[in-house]
């Protein structure tokens, strides 16, 4: 019996056990709409733990938009109707600039053009990032932004009808110039929105360390993060649908092992409430 009560103790007091609490706002791009649908995040939360915390996305992800879209009034309102819709929400995961970057960027740009374009992209953000903090003074942002793509096996096949134009309108990059400038997109967006209520996981050779490049020679976990600029993302990472595998978009496992590397980095210190001090 006394082992009976203590079992059941315990079940009480475990996080995943507790009321179902709607606490993350998933906003942004496709790859927040992804997870969205995908469910990586309930996926995620219920095998650490926490299937009592709930995610909201619906009226604030979208496939296809940018981070000037969500700078204006209209998708602000947006934001601003699921805070106050839903008041227990205290942790917004952003994702916005992929579709600034792959919409604008080419691989001739000049210096001088690429910087003015990451200042436009980073103005646009840090001004849903200024919006999201003035709705409530509880909440925190964590900036969830990408992975590298694949423009490198997916030019070709029935891939390439897809791909392949893209990559041309991008004056054909190679993959150490579309990564290396990713990852200098990211760091710009984090110098420009240093503030005590935003933080930053970085996903940038995740799907290299998961999936390694078997025919390579390099197994799973060969490559440390933020791995190897001048290879693309595994293609067994990039979402295929109808034998047509994407440049940009994750597979749902992708995108669970990209909510994980936010659980390990934040969410778990975020919902702990014994790590939850470094938060306020």
């Amino acid at each position: 019996m006394r082992n009976l009560l203590a079992g059941l103790t315990l079940a009480l007091i475990l996080p995943g056990n507790a009321a179902a609490v709607d606490r993350v706002l998933l906003v942004g791009d496709s790859w927040a709409w992804f997870q969205w649908v995908d469910e990586s995040h309930d996926v995620v939360f219920g095998a650490n733990g926490y299937a009592n915390v709930d995610v909201i996305g619906f009226e604030t992800t979208e496939n296809g938009s940018t981070a000037r879209d969500w700078a204006t009034a209209e998708y602000l309102q947006r934001i601003t109707d699921a805070v106050a819709d839903n008041p227990d929400v205290d942790t917004v995961q952003l994702t916005i600039g992929g579709n600034d970057f792959l919409g604008r960027w080419r691989a001739d740009l000049t210096m001088m053009e690429v910087d003015d374009l990451i200042n436009t992209v980073t103005a646009d953000l840090q001004t849903v990032v200024d919006h999201i903090l003035s709705l409530d003074p509880d909440i925190h942002i964590i900036l969830s932004f990408y992975d590298y793509p694949n423009f490198v096996d997916t030019l070709t096949g029935l891939s390439g009808l897809i791909c392949e134009p893209e990559w041309q309108d991008m004056a054909m990059p190679t993959a150490f110039e579309i990564n290396s400038t990713g990852t200098q997109f990211e760091q710009s967006y984090l110098q420009a929105t240093s503030h005590p209520r935003v933080e930053h996981v970085s996903h940038f050779g995740l799907m290299q360390n998961a999936y390694g490049f078997p025919d390579m020679g390099i197994d799973p976990g060969d490559i440390a993060l933020p791995g190897d600029l001048n290879l693309p993302s595994p293609l067994e990472s990039m979402r295929e649908i109808l034998g047509i595998r994407d440049c940009f978009h994750l597979e749902p496992e992708g995108y669970d092992l990209l909510v994980q590397n936010l659980f390990d980095h934040y969410y778990q210190y975020r919902f702990d409430t014994f790590f939850n001090g470094h938060f306020e």
